[in-house]
């Protein structure tokens, strides 16, 4: 091999090696989108459970200063639900983002390797 086919070759050899590293980026990247999913679902399942829960207290409560604490409970619970919301889709946008950037990263490495791959066939 010339000088200039070895260097081609270790360029590629690093080339993969970085695609392989980008790989398992993506792969923690998608590791975390599924977690924030799993958060999702949990947090709804949580307030879910408030609801059921301010509606029963509603029920067993009297007088008009207890409808108005639970009043104040589901709004109180619904701000906290808006801002849960709020931050799992800023989240999962991050991740999203983060994905995309990471798998246009793969190809043009990719890219890189078959150039150089024709440049050594040649």
């Amino acid at each position: 091999m010339d000088a200039k086919s070895q260097q081609a070759e270790a360029q590629l050899q690093l080339l993969k090696k970085e695609q392989s590293v980008a790989e398992d980026f993506l792969q923690d990247i998608q590791r975390q989108q599924n977690e924030q999913e799993w958060l999702a679902e949990d947090v709804a399942r949580v307030h879910q459970e408030e609801r059921e829960s301010l509606e029963l207290l509603r029920e067993v409560w009297q007088g008009a200063e207890s409808r108005s604490f639970g009043y104040y409970l589901a709004d109180l619970q619904e701000e906290e639900k808006q801002k849960w919301h709020k931050k799992i889709q800023a989240n999962q946008e991050e991740c999203k983002q983060k994905i995309t950037a990471c798998q246009k990263n793969i190809y043009q490495l990719e890219n890189q390797q078959q150039d150089l791959q024709k440049e050594l066939l040649q």
